[in-house]
């Protein structure tokens, strides 16, 4: 037997097959990943927006919960200006506060001392809703709001994150 030798090794054909499949695996991979770090991406966005929706919230509804009753009138609230976008008030403490919209910013300012501050800056919206002891009525002025709504919406990325509250303002008679 002359002229036949094994050879070991691998054929064109099989390294072309292999190429190919691990082609095809590494591409499968890379959309993994790909689709992996934008959806952390997008929940590091959603976090951090977050971030600034809540404590923006809760400082709205501690301010509003702090508005007092006319002294020379106790049967009305101390508000100088209630509209969809500005709420003006005095605190039990005497301190003027001025809640406003001015997309992308709500400020709240005070007179003493005089100031004004940003709660957030990313804001698309934030409106006010002002509501009778009933719940449901809309209050006409001071002397009858008993509740007051707001609804403050941050945008990032396209994606909206809206927060809805109702405060009750106290000492209600």
């Amino acid at each position: 037997m002359t002229g036949y030798r094994h050879q070991t090794g691998y054929t064109l054909i099989e390294m072309i097959i292999a190429i190919v499949i691990l082609g095809l695996l590494g591409a499968a991979a890379g959309y993994g990943l790909q689709n992996g770090a934008l959806a952390f991406v997008n929940t590091t966005d959603a976090v951090h927006t977050l971030g600034k929706l809540r404590p923006a919230s809760e400082r709205l509804a501690r301010e509003i919960r702090e508005i007092r009753r006319d002294p020379l009138t106790p049967a009305v609230y101390d508000i100088a200006t209630m509209n969809a976008t500005t709420l003006t008030f005095t605190r039990a403490d005497g301190t003027g506060v001025t809640l406003n919209s001015a997309p992308p910013l709500v400020t709240l300012a005070y007179s003493i001392p005089a100031g004004t501050h940003t709660l957030t800056d990313a804001v698309s919206s934030l409106t006010f809703a002002y509501y009778q002891a009933d719940g449901t009525t809309p209050a006409t002025g001071s002397g009858d709001v008993a509740f007051v709504e707001f609804e403050l919406v941050l945008t990032r990325s396209g994606n909206s994150y809206p927060q809805r509250s109702r405060v009750a303002l106290r000492n209600q008679s």
